[in-house]
């Protein structure tokens, strides 16, 4: 009985030359390497992994474009076999645009499915950031997903120059790696490196080939592993793949590593008398210091592997691989969840209020060499959230993962939002003063709201979230004496500008902050009771303004999430647990009532059942069991859960196909989805829409093709999902 299934996916090294010889290659490649395996020895070890049931390939180096014909042959030999194929590349052959579009467009026509481009500190001595950028362009333009690797040191403030001129391609995904003591990076100072050295491997689920052909237990780390090493599983030259990887799949030390890690080694040679004075160091720089340690030491492998190999160990290895299995597909341990909910879960805990400290298991969300901080700090300030976050800006679990760039960016996002508070203050009193001028009554809606509201019943500031602009609604009669009045006082605006959506006209801003001024709540489509909504309106202390009441907000907070395509889920959960702690006294059942009243009630229930239930937002379960539980709402609640916890796109960002085929799915009724669709035609729709596209390049007719094929994209991955 073994642990582990038969080995799935593997390296191959075509190559161990490169055209850089990077400080911290963990397989010494660089332009002095002569021997390489030759075409017929790759097609053969293909041949090989495919019989031996493998089910994808992963091309790398060295640097394996350097044979750029031997890497499209061996990639339509994949796609041949069924092999998925992927490659990891210093992008090196990305000089301009149009040669790494090409580059791109014939690795992917030839088989290639994945495609990784290494760019850190390292590379950066050897070539700009131009390059892996010109891939990262072509991979957007073709809809082609990468990923870009940087390898860190423990405290790397070069981090925010890598990453930062990759912040506006939504195809590239950032991985940050901690430098293993191994291969050049021995070299490096140990006090560059983190002393992190506990959790299981995953790297040693993935075995590789190497250039000499041999079979290692991992991709690099392993590679110059002695001979009576368990890292160095075999060589192909006497011993057929399928054994090797049956070798690697069946070796309880290497099972070990890839279930307790390195560390579960370690607490073993613990328990054995004999090895009581085995030299342990007090601190190791990464899981590697610590496997090369002891897999090195004859002795000690000779006596794990008899030990390790008894029935209560696989026993225990089996459910610990069982765990780490249904957790890496889906659950727990996936980039998804890691990127998203998992990353939620860390930090809203940290900007509730009077929260100062992350949630529980930051360690393994934050430790996560996936986790992408460039997106998570764009996630996290476009919601509004950096100022509630200073507070745990000195945590130690978060100074002891996050990069530099990531403290630095909450920080001064946070002066950002605190001073553009204080201009919408000047804002709304200004406002005020038009109001009396045109003898209205103006309702603020959304996130200025809470920070009036906040004000007037003496809240702490510094724990609110901020708001991209100030929203007012006003009787449409008035509205437009509103903008003049504005305009008037100094609020800078085109008089004559259109409307820039059906239920608001165009912007005004004072002194950079966007002042929408609505004549709807939300669009007609929606359907909201607004007559009743605005009757309950609480009154504030300026004479001529006011807010919704606690159930109008929470009821428009959550049919915005929805019109937003779930978009900035986090934000919408602050807004929730804000009313809960502030509003005591909510009547769910009134709140039900204008829910069920509204055209779209999934609007609402969508959103709001999968954030409390994934974030444990105390809303009342007797409350929450009045959505409804049929097929379509489990799918809506699939496609939000999907989006909710890391999507951060802007309302002119979003596919107006995607959107408006999920605005049709949301409507229970024929009759619902016809007057939605012939609200499109109508003149407010057709004036706002006319506005999106002088203003957003992504939403002109040239677009169209594109958006369509991204559309069609999106729903083949929910059908895909459902």
């Amino acid at each position: 009985m073994n642990s582990s299934p038969p080995v799935r996916h593997l390296a191959m090294m075509i190559t161990r030359r490169c055209n850089m010889s990077c400080g911290h290659c963990s397989v010494e490649s660089g332009p002095h390497i002569v021997d390489e395996p030759d075409e017929a020895q790759l097609l053969d070890w293909l041949r090989q992994a495919a019989a031996a049931g493998v089910q994808s390939v992963q091309l790398t180096g060295g640097e394996p474009m350097l044979r750029e014909r031997l890497v499209l042959r061996l990639l339509r030999e994949c796609r041949r076999l069924g092999l998925f194929a992927s490659m990891t590349t210093n992008g090196f052959w990305g000089q301009t645009y149009r040669e790494a579009r090409r580059r791109l467009i014939a690795l992917r026509r030839a088989g290639l499915g994945a495609l990784t481009v290494s760019y850190d500190r390292y590379h950066a001595k050897f070539q700009d950031h131009q390059s892996p950028l010109n891939i990262s362009r072509a991979a957007e333009d073709i809809q082609f997903l990468i990923n870009v690797s940087v390898v860190r040191l423990a405290d790397d403030r070069e981090l925010v120059q890598i990453v930062s001129p990759f912040e506006k391609f939504q195809s590239t995904r950032l991985r940050f790696y901690d430098v293993q003591q191994v291969g050049r990076a021995r070299n490096i100072e140990l006090d560059s490196l983190r002393d992190e050295s506990e959790g299981f491997c995953n790297a040693c689920s993935f075995p590789a080939i190497t250039d000499d052909g041999r079979l290692t237990a991992c991709n690099g780390p392993s590679y110059f592993a002695g001979q009576a090493s368990p890292l160095n599983v075999g060589s192909l030259r006497n011993t057929p793949l399928r054994t090797l990887l049956e070798r690697h799949r069946e070796d309880p030390i290497l099972d070990t590593i890839r279930t307790f890690g390195p560390s579960g080694l370690r607490d073993e040679l613990k328990q054995m008398p004999e090895f009581e004075t085995f030299p342990f160091r007090k601190n190791y720089h990464g899981l590697c210091d610590l496997c090369h340690h002891i897999t090195s030491d004859r002795k000690a492998v000779e006596a794990l592997t008899v030990r390790l190999s008894r029935s209560e160990f696989e026993a225990k290895r089996q459910a610990k691989f069982r765990v780490i299995e249904e957790s890496r597909f889906g659950g727990s341990l996936s980039r998804e969840y890691i990127n998203g909910l998992g990353a939620c879960k860390v930090f809203l805990p940290a900007i509730s209020q009077g929260g100062n400290r992350l949630g529980p298991g930051a360690e393994k969300i934050l430790g996560r060499a996936d986790l992408d901080w460039r997106h998570l700090v764009r996630y996290l300030t476009e919601c509004g959230l950096a100022r509630p976050l200073l507070s745990c800006s000195t945590d130690e679990e978060l100074l002891r993962w996050a990069p530099q760039f990531f403290i630095e960016q909450i920080k001064s996002r946070a002066i950002k939002d605190g001073l553009a508070e204080v201009v919408s203050r000047q804002a709304l009193r200004h406002i005020n003063l038009a109001l009396e001028k045109i003898d209205g009554v103006g309702v603020i809606l959304k996130g200025a709201a809470l920070i009036h509201m906040n004000t007037v019943g003496g809240g702490n500031d510094s724990n609110l979230r901020a708001q991209g602009d100030i929203d007012i609604y006003i009787t449409p009669e008035l509205a437009p004496l509103l903008r003049s009045e504005l305009l008037r006082q100094g609020f800078s605006g085109s008089i004559d500008a259109p409307r820039a959506a059906p239920h608001h006209l165009a912007p005004v801003f004072f002194q950079g902050i966007p002042i929408e001024i609505h004549t709807k709540i939300m669009p007609d489509f929606w359907g909201l009771p607004e007559k009743v909504m605005l009757s309950r309106a609480r009154p504030l202390g300026v004479t001529r303004l006011c807010t919704l009441n606690a159930e109008g907000m929470m009821l428009h907070a959550g049919m915005h999430a929805s019109s937003h395509l779930f978009t900035h889920g986090l934000k919408t959960a602050w807004d929730l647990q804000w009313l809960l702690i502030n509003f005591t006294d909510l009547d769910w059942d009134w709140l039900t009532s204008l829910i069920e009243s509204s055209r779209i009630p999934r609007g609402f229930w969508t959103p709001v059942r999968v954030l409390c239930h994934q974030l444990n937002i105390p809303l009342p379960n007797e409350f929450l069991c009045r959505a409804p539980r049929d097929k379509r709402q489990r799918e809506l609640e699939l496609i939000a859960s999907h989006l909710l916890f890391d999507s951060c796109e802007g309302a002119y960002d979003l596919n107006p196909f995607s959107k408006n085929g999920l605005f049709l799915f949301l409507h229970d009724s024929w009759t619902g989805r016809a007057r939605y669709l012939i609200s499109l035609l109508g003149g407010p729709q057709a004036e706002s829409r006319r506005s999106a596209r002088n203003h957003a390049p992504s939403q002109s007719i040239k677009q169209t093709p594109r958006q369509f094929y991204q559309a069609l994209s999106h729903w083949r991955e929910f059908r895909k999902r459902t």
